[in-house]
């Protein structure tokens, strides 16, 4: 399951949070779906907790097609489980944070970044080190996120950018150059509050929904790597 991207990851020094997170005024995350931000980069979202860094998690879609055919959750029903999911995640992870959630249909965003950029703009403070998902990410809201945050940052010049990848993780071959290649090391404490958050996603991790056997529910071994492999970001 170890994909040429954490293999080329293994080969760089652990890097510890503050030296990630080092003079930053304040903390964003761009998270494409409810659980990214847990997946992605759950433990360092905890260490700038820690740290009292000033946090926002923006979630851009509601991750309201994960189940189609179900009867039970439709796609109201289903975005609304899936924020009360992510605000669960998220109070574990950075109580403090502030939450802003964009309400796109998943798997609907548009091509054309500039008007997601145009939204991502004022919430984002002067300075902030950004985490956003990988360009080069399998999944086509987790690319179109990317272009709009690296729109926005190309046009400000006072952030600092870090992508992370979920599912760019897996493949033995790396659609696009790397880029430098961080990977966190995070502390036992940090590494537990993301096993705690990703739990909260209950309706993504469990057969929670039962009605739709076609419906997206992560493998345990995926489940296992996103807790045990280290968070790697791509500066």
């Amino acid at each position: 399951m170890i994909g040429a991207l954490l293999d080329l990851a293994r080969a760089v020094a652990p890097v510890p949070a503050p030296a990630l997170l080092a003079d930053a005024p304040a903390l964003v995350v761009v998270a494409p779906h409810p659980d990214d931000e847990t997946l992605g980069c759950g433990a360092l979202i905890h260490e700038a907790a820690c740290r009292d860094l000033p946090t926002r998690i923006i979630c851009v879609t509601t991750g309201n097609r994960s189940h189609p055919n179900s009867q039970s959750h439709p796609p109201a029903a289903l975005a609304a489980l899936r924020r009360a999911e992510f605000e669960a995640a998220v109070d574990l992870l950075s109580p403090n944070a502030r939450r802003h959630w964009l309400g796109h249909d998943d798997c609907g965003l548009p091509e054309d970044p500039a008007g997601l950029a145009r939204d991502l703009d004022p919430l984002c403070p002067r300075g902030a080190l950004v985490l956003t998902t990988w360009r080069g990410d399998p999944h086509v809201d987790h690319r179109r996120a990317a272009m709009a945050v690296e729109r926005m940052y190309a046009a400000r010049g006072d952030l600092r950018l870090l992508s992370y990848p979920v599912w760019g993780r897996f493949p033995e071959t790396l659609p696009q150059p790397a880029g430098r290649l961080l990977r966190l090391s995070a502390t036992p404490g940090a590494l537990a509050r993301k096993a705690a958050a990703l739990a909260c996603h209950r309706s993504q991790m469990t057969p929670l929904i039962a009605d739709d056997p076609e419906g997206f529910v992560m493998s345990a071994g995926h489940q296992a790597h996103f807790l045990t492999e280290p968070e790697i970001y791509l500066a």
